[in-house]
């Protein structure tokens, strides 16, 4: 699934029967690659829902088993964790220091959240024609704040090419 896919998706708490907010963003773990919070603007404002308490991501909803779950943000500037609307339009470059595009969104697994691939766009006039590219997330070396670093000489690094 594409993270970007998630935007202003309703959350609905199932033991409680109602919509306690939309899907804003999502945060990624760094390190392990991991979505590990749904960001949500709800009538309380902003709050996060942890990934593992997600019960199940439907074409209406996302749903989870009770608003108790649902958190205030987080107030740091943790490096390990990002918001994955901030990754789209940064550069990827590979290891021979070639930027092969940006970021256009994040593919992720619906069941552990674990990242399955970056779609890098490259080319075109103001994001109209170019070409896409999907790179597996077993490529990725690292996120940093401007940069992501990828290693497109491992075996399925390139999934797909299309123009």
């Amino acid at each position: 699934m594409k993270a970007s896919e998630l935007n202003h998706r309703p959350v609905v708490s199932l033991n409680d029967g109602v919509k306690i907010g939309e899907v804003s963003d999502l945060t990624l773990d760094a390190t392990h690659l991991k979505v590990s919070t749904l960001v949500m603007v709800g009538h309380d404002g902003n709050s996060v829902v942890p990934f593992a308490a997600v019960r199940g991501i439907g074409m209406d909803a996302v749903t989870i088993d009770d608003s108790r779950i649902v958190q205030a943000p987080a107030d740091n500037n943790d490096m390990t964790e990002r918001r994955i609307s901030r990754l789209t339009g940064l550069s990827v470059m590979n290891q021979s220091g070639l930027i092969i595009g940006s970021v256009e969104d994040v593919e992720f697994d619906e069941g552990n959240g674990q990242v399955t691939a970056l779609l890098v766009h490259r080319g075109g006039v103001i994001g109209i024609g170019g070409s896409h590219e999907v790179i597996s997330a077993s490529a990725i070396r690292g996120v940093g704040p401007e940069l992501i670093t990828v290693d497109t000489s491992t075996p399925g690094a390139s999934a797909n090419t299309t123009a």
